[in-house]
């Protein structure tokens, strides 16, 4: 009965987002919307990077909201919180997920070097013994919203976040029955998403954000909905239990339409600002050959990625060289106009090179620091193939490789 009641649920709204303004009393409990009253503004602003690959929080900064600056520009910015002074944010039930979508369109790299979401927290920061804020947060490609999610791209469960009283002069109170609780309001938190030297691969398109409540104290904040340019609708997926599936589809509502006005209901809609790695330092390799003469045989495996192993091949197997056999790999700062010799086009400037000729049976390998430093050099690999595979040295074509993510 309830998987035919989501499923008729899921036909219909796909005909009925221009009514769904309309829809005031959804078949199912909406999530509480808490904020925006404006009795208690907030009075601190406080900003998040979490490292994805140590799986930790690697910077904290307080600020008042008058000096908030969030550093680079995102190329998708759904930031348009409705009420700064004391914005709204959704706490649902413990377990359940809201997902929001739009439409990516930042024609670059399509990969992530962060995300950012904004959230307040009722809980108490784990600096004065509580437990901190605790959520999930995922992105999704090819959501289109109404039960359709897309593809999972990106989840992570973060507990201890900071929530209440981080980085604060508050002080733990006490009720009568010994429950801690702060006074004030709770504080708006910037959370980024820094993906380090492995940036998420993010295509443009369709795109989904999601927030699973997991404390009942912590909900994401809301934007002003809908924005063309952004494709986001003032509506948002609810699933029960998260993850986002089929079959934990609840359904799709709002709060009945909404304005920036305190009296006026919430839009449906979660902040999020998408970041990418520009696409200069993406990692890419081009052939060249010159003329055309020398055999087309020395060819990148890996990319050459920071922190990653890089690898190329002399494909020494491949007709008329029957077998691996020995090869020199030339490694230089500097590409060079063909210069001809009697073991074919000279194509690297042999005057720059910064490693010893590397001897082996065709294959070479290296692993990269994991330095961001390194991201936009450029390396010219040459190789040559020795007797007795051909009578004379026998050079190869060359490679242009820049180093990146």
């Amino acid at each position: 009965m309830r998987a035919s009641r989501v499923a008729l649920l899921a036909s219909l709204s796909l005909f009925t987002l221009p009514a769904l303004a309309q829809d005031s009393l959804p078949p199912f409990a909406r999530p509480e919307v808490r904020g925006g009253t404006g009795s208690t503004p907030v009075e601190q602003v406080l900003l998040v990077t979490y490292d994805v690959p140590s799986a930790r929080v690697r910077s904290l900064r307080a600020t008042t909201p008058d000096q908030l600056a969030l550093g680079v520009a995102p190329c998708f910015d759904n930031s348009l919180i409705e009420l700064p002074e004391d914005p709204q944010y959704v706490v649902s039930n413990p377990g359940e997920e809201l997902l929001a979508w739009g439409r990516k369109f930042c024609r670059g790299s399509n990969r992530l070097r962060s995300f950012t979401i904004a959230y307040r927290s009722e809980a108490i920061d784990t600096s004065l013994g509580g437990p901190g804020a605790v959520f999930g947060l995922a992105l999704h490609s090819g959501t289109t919203g109404f039960g359709t999610t897309g593809t999972e791209v990106f989840r992570r469960t973060l507990t201890g976040m900071p929530s209440w009283g981080a980085a604060a002069s508050a002080t733990v109170q006490y009720d009568h029955n010994g429950i801690p609780f702060l006074t004030g309001a709770a504080p708006l938190v910037f959370l980024t998403i820094d993906f380090g030297i492995d940036p998420l691969p993010l295509p443009d398109g369709q795109v989904g954000w999601s927030f699973q409540q997991l404390d009942g104290d912590t909900g994401p904040a809301m934007v002003q909905a809908p924005r063309a340019v952004l494709g986001t609708a003032d509506a948002l997926d609810i699933y029960s239990p998260g993850p986002p599936s089929a079959a934990t589809y609840v359904g799709t509502f709002n709060y009945g339409g909404c304005s920036a006005a305190p009296t006026q209901p919430p839009c449906a809609n979660l902040f999020v600002q998408f970041t990418e790695i520009r696409n200069a330092e993406v990692a890419r390799t081009l052939v060249l050959n010159g003329s055309g003469t020398n055999p087309t045989i020395l060819e990148e495996l890996f990319p050459a990625r920071i922190g990653h192993l890089w690898a190329a091949r002399v494909n020494v197997v491949a007709p008329p060289w029957p077998n691996p056999d020995f090869t020199v790999l030339f490694h230089s700062h500097a590409a060079q106009s063909p210069v001809t010799t009697r073991a074919g086009e000279l194509l690297v400037d042999l005057n720059q090179l910064f490693l010893p000729p590397a001897l082996a049976e065709g294959s070479y390998t290296f692993l990269l620091p994991p330095d961001p430093a390194l991201v936009g050099r450029r390396v010219f690999l040459q190789a040559a193939v020795l007797p007795p595979a051909t009578p004379r040295i026998t050079l190869t074509n060359a490679l242009d490789v820049r180093i990146g993510y």
